[in-house]
């Protein structure tokens, strides 16, 4: 009699402890991070200067930068243009006060040294909302280069369908098929615009103007339909997302055009969905073993049968 009233009392607990797992689950909400594949970036972009010989100059690399005590990080292309004098750039003032604190001549220029840097945003962690646009930054950090965006040339892929990227303007003409003007960064100069896929336009009868009908991506809708998350085990899963080609020229003020570099900028993002986990173990075990979440294929426990 005792054996069974232990067992009729580790029964009622198994069942309390599962519907309270199974509460908690339904309130888990998955974390996204998008990620920009930095290395990827910069070998691209440095094999593209490499095969140009105006371009031996310039060298490209990739870094993580952080904003916001570590809250918001970017990956930025850096563009580092070689100083043309840097002797000349030693013997400055600012240089000889860095020497004289112990800096080394190649830390003085690399801070001194005139760069290009571009970013695209957003990146990090993201809640699971649609994004509309792609924020394509450029700072222009050299005395004497020019930065052109030609966009008619810069693609957007998704699920590796090439889109025509579209600069999102105040009026935005009726007919998307006219070229667009090419954005000229200038000499300590930036530019910020947003783009999206031409697509996602439709015009607008009653305003007479082009406006906005789809989302490049519904970030909760990737997630769903991406390859599921264990919420217990520690892999990390990372999920393609889009690819932004951004086709820039840089060339120095007082070059021809001729002289132009062109570049064809690959930043491939990619989504790693990190799932919520409950805190107590107990109840990490049975949404393990039991969890909807996690329902397997040919269960008894749920009744699901084997695919054939």
């Amino acid at each position: 009699m005792d054996t069974l009233l232990l067992f009729v009392y580790f029964l009622v607990v198994f069942y309390v402890l599962y519907q309270m797992a199974l509460s908690l689950e339904r309130k888990l909400e998955d974390r996204v991070i998008i990620h920009v594949e930095e290395d990827f970036l910069a070998e691209q972009t440095q094999a593209q200067l490499n095969c140009q010989k105006d371009a031996s100059y310039i060298k490209a690399a990739a870094d993580e930068m952080t904003f916001g005590k570590g809250k918001l990080k970017y990956t930025v292309l850096k563009l580092a243009v070689s100083q043309a004098v840097p002797k000349a750039v030693l013997r400055s003032p600012d240089a000889i006060a860095l020497k004289n604190m112990g800096l080394s001549d190649e830390g003085i220029l690399a801070l001194f040294e005139e760069k290009i840097s571009i970013r695209v945003t957003p990146t990090g962690q993201q809640r699971l909302r649609p994004i509309s646009y792609l924020s394509v930054f450029v700072n222009n950090e050299t005395k004497d280069m020019q930065v052109y965006v030609n966009w008619d040339h810069s693609s957007i892929d998704i699920f590796k369908d090439s889109n025509r990227v579209i600069r999102s303007t105040p009026n935005m003409p009726r007919d998307l098929s006219q070229p667009q003007i090419f954005s000229v960064i200038n000499p300590s100069r930036s530019m910020n615009s947003d783009v999206t896929i031409e697509r996602n336009y439709f015009y607008n009868p009653e305003s007479d103007r082009m406006e906005l009908g789809d989302v490049l991506v519904n970030l909760a809708d990737r997630v769903e339909v991406s390859q599921v998350s264990d919420p217990t085990d520690g892999e990390k899963n990372i999920q393609p997302l889009y690819t932004l080609d951004l086709m820039i020229g840089l060339k120095r003020v007082t070059e021809p055009n001729e002289k132009l570099i062109n570049l064809l900028v690959p930043f491939v993002f990619t989504l790693e969905i990190e799932p919520d986990k409950i805190a107590l173990p107990p109840l990490r075990w049975l949404l393990r073993r039991f969890g909807k979440r996690n329902k397997p294929e040919g269960n008894w426990f749920w009744g699901v049968k084997a695919r054939n």
